[in-house]
């Protein structure tokens, strides 16, 4: 009886896990945690995997993210995040059939009466039966005190445990006779569908690997007529890789000639950083194939190598040392350089010795971890009650200040000879104790015009293009605002609304896109939000000068982090007013009250800070909140009540 009941089992855990089911399940695998698909999402680049999955890849920046199987990057849907993105139509009906060839793998005919399903399971009389035959089975004294088990606890039984009754065990095959052929037909209709489909996608990667090897050939014998002695730099290995099949000729090796090395493109330079403990800085570069730009190239890393000399407008330094490890992102590798010594490089790359396009330019931003490294390099003097400082486009850009007491922006040359003013009825343009200035990429100017409750857009270097507000707490109406910044995402603008104790957001065209924050203490909440910076990923961070802190958000105003507490000590915040980001991603705050500047990393740990009270170059009295980075990474501070501009 033990092989009896051991037999049934297997058989019908076998019939659960047929072939055709299997590969239904290979199917419905997502590539990233190996389970069967949840809320399956589909990328531009047509890969599949679930939303949970999606929502835990790396973001490239934050709103995109990177695809693990051809490293395509999506953006993420606004608002919405992964949740927003398509859903797989193909994988959900997949499913639906998977689910309906599972339920009907595990049915049984009833081994009493033989036309009804079985709906339990008689442990005693090791038979299946329906639901009618159960009813009579309990009412039977000879079986009455038969123990009964459900479908589900039956596939539970340990195939070494006995019937209590072994004269009455039967073969369980038994069981779903008069099921086995339809259960058969079943599984190969399932099969002929999925021959069918690999049948349909082979010959479609077969026509393509032909047109490949094609061209492979065709470049081959060009490569010979010219150089006989050229040979092809070629990626060893075709890798198939499991997941959407649109996708495997991104992953098809193709031949590199010199010439197209130096087609290709250093596609960015990111993610800058400082290493303090190796007096090091670090940043990630990507090269794009010339043929296709969505393709990065992958080398190993000990081919490449850089050079890094300073631009004209930099002053001659040291030799600049960099070094090229891997990163676990297939065609992304992390430089490392030393000495950090602030400006702008052109950085050359060169793989296997051919330079790979022009060069490219990098910028070493200012080094607080360096006690020395933050002196002032010039003043400019002559500025009126100054609150905020911005640069416009170009280079060299010409120093936009926001004069409150004569209710006009001063521009200022590099040299910090004063060349025009915006304002006072010239082209319409007029504020009342403006405040916050911020650049946009395309030029245009957005004022904070504190007195007349609205935000006003120029088009540099004076023509006015537009203006909303008044004086209200709904969207659009503002209680003196006073911090501006621009927004990597879609250039939205990012307005402090001081009086309503909230974050407005508008689009580039003024118009209303959302709002956070609220009065009060805690995560999400401000007593007088001051000013605003957003670094190159699109995180925000807001300088609240009531609760003596800075906080840290998503750029749809999710509440990420705080730091800072009221005092005087390193690390601690007395009326935190202007707020800056460097390229580096450090946080570089004012204090009104300790008259200094604070540095922290973008995870709020204390790195530096300089200044005190008084009428010294290095000092500084009362620095309202303007300050700011130019394109050479030099840091603008508006030392208000010293009346100058003091640059570091």
């Amino acid at each position: 009886s033990k092989q009896c009941v051991a037999c049934g089992i297997v058989s019908l855990k076998m019939a659960a896990a047929s072939i055709p089911l299997v590969k239904l399940e290979d199917q419905l695998t997502c590539g990233r945690c190996h389970n069967l698909y949840t809320k399956p999402k589909t990328l531009s680049c047509l890969h599949s995997f679930c939303q949970q999955c999606i929502e835990a890849f790396p973001t490239i920046p934050t709103f995109f993210v990177a695809c693990p199987v051809c490293h395509q990057h999506t953006e993420l849907p606004d608002h919405a995040g992964a949740a927003g993105f398509p859903v797989a139509p193909q994988i959900i009906d997949l499913r639906r059939i998977y689910e309906e060839a599972k339920k009907q793998s595990i049915e049984a005919k009833c081994a009493n009466c033989s036309s009804g399903n079985s709906f339990g399971f008689c442990k005693d009389c090791n038979q299946y039966l329906c639901e009618g035959c159960i009813d009579t089975h309990k009412k039977w004294a000879p079986f009455a005190n038969h123990v009964i088990l459900s479908l589900e606890e039956a596939l539970k039984v340990p195939v070494n445990e006995p019937s209590t009754d072994k004269g009455v065990a039967k073969p369980k095959t038994a069981v779903i006779q008069g099921r086995d052929a339809e259960i058969r037909e079943q599984g190969e209709a399932v099969k002929e569908e999925i021959r069918s489909f690999l049948n349909s996608v082979g010959d479609k990667f077969i026509k393509e690997v032909d047109e490949i090897v094609e061209r492979k050939l065709q470049m081959l014998e060009k490569q010979k007529k010219v150089n006989p002695s050229l040979e092809p730099i070629e990626k060893p290995d075709i890798q198939f890789i499991k997941g959407n099949n649109d996708s495997i000729s991104h992953h098809v090796g193709r031949v590199v000639s010199s010439a197209g090395l130096e087609k290709c493109v250093v596609r960015e330079i990111a993610t800058i950083k400082h290493l303090p403990e190796e007096k090091a800085i670090s940043f990630e570069l990507s090269i794009e194939s010339p043929d296709n730009e969505d393709s990065l190239l992958v080398l190993p890393a000990s081919s490449l190598s850089l050079i890094v000399v300073p631009d004209a407008n930099t002053k001659p330094c040291p030799v600049i040392n960099a070094r090229v490890i891997p990163t676990d992102k297939p065609g992304v590798y992390q430089v490392i350089c030393t000495p950090v010594i602030r400006g702008r490089y052109e950085v050359t790359v060169k793989a296997l010795g051919i330079q790979i396009g022009t060069h490219c330019s990098l910028l070493i931003p200012l080094n607080p971890y360096t006690d020395d490294a933050i002196t002032p390099v010039r003043t400019i003097y002559g500025v009126c009650g100054h609150h905020d400082v911005a640069m416009s486009f170009g280079r060299p850009s010409d120093i936009l200040v926001s004069e409150t007491g004569s209710h006009v922006i001063s521009v200022f040359n590099k040299g910090g000879q004063k060349t025009s003013s915006i304002g006072k009825g010239q082209n319409n343009i007029t504020f009342s104790t403006n405040q916050g200035i911020a650049v946009a990429p395309d030029g245009s100017i957005f004022v904070a015009d504190y007195g007349n409750h609205r935000i006003q857009k120029i088009q540099y270097p004076n023509t006015f293009l537009a203006s909303v507000g008044s004086e209200g707490a709904e969207p659009l109406q503002f209680n003196h605002p006073v911090g501006i910044a621009i927004s990597p995402i879609k250039n939205r603008v990012y307005v402090a609304d001081y009086g309503n104790k909230r974050i407005q957001v508008l689009n580039n065209d003024l118009t209303f896109c959302r709002m956070f924050g609220k009065e009060g203490k805690g995560n999400g909440e401000f007593g007088k939000p001051h000013d605003i910076a957003i670094d190159s990923s699109g995180f925000v961070y807001v300088s609240d000068s009531a609760n003596c802190l800075v906080q840290k958000f998503t750029h749809d105003g999710k509440s990420l982090s705080q730091f800072g507490t009221k005092g005087s000590g390193p690390g601690e915040l007395h009326c935190p007013v202007g707020i800056a980001v460097d390229n580096a991603g450090l946080v570089y705050v004012t204090e009104n009250v300790n008259h200094r500047v604070s540095i922290f990393t973008d995870e709020g740990v204390f790195v530096h800070s300089f200044g005190e009270e008084g009428p010294n170059e290095d000092q500084f009295k009362t620095p309202y909140f303007g300050l700011t980075f130019d394109e050479e990474g030099y840091l603008y501070i508006c030392d208000t009540l010293n009346k100058r501009l003091v640059v570091y």
